[in-house]
């Protein structure tokens, strides 16, 4: 049972991974709802990866706007490229 949990995690995260350099694509007017859901989804869960308390993320201008918690609590918008998820400071 361990086994394959790890290996489902395993997979997400090289999912994930993947799934980054498609995110713009995903928020194009052809996307289906389920298919942005699950891309920002992945998303999140590789900024957490990365140590970011990331919550949420959107396409923004080209950009990945992600909504992120702070150790006080507080919560601020931070962006990213897409692929890379390299921060970005506007």
């Amino acid at each position: 049972m361990i086994k394959n949990t790890i290996i489902a995690l395993v997979a997400t995260a090289a999912f994930a991974g993947a799934a980054a350099p498609a995110f713009a694509d995903a928020f194009g007017d052809n996307a289906s709802t389920e298919m942005r859901e699950f891309t920002a989804n992945s998303i999140v869960a590789e900024l957490q990866q990365k140590g970011v308390n990331a919550t949420s993320v959107e396409d923004w201008s080209g950009l990945i706007r992600a909504y992120v918690t702070l150790e006080d609590g507080s919560q601020v918008m931070q962006f990213y490229t897409p692929g890379s998820l390299e921060q970005v400071t506007l």
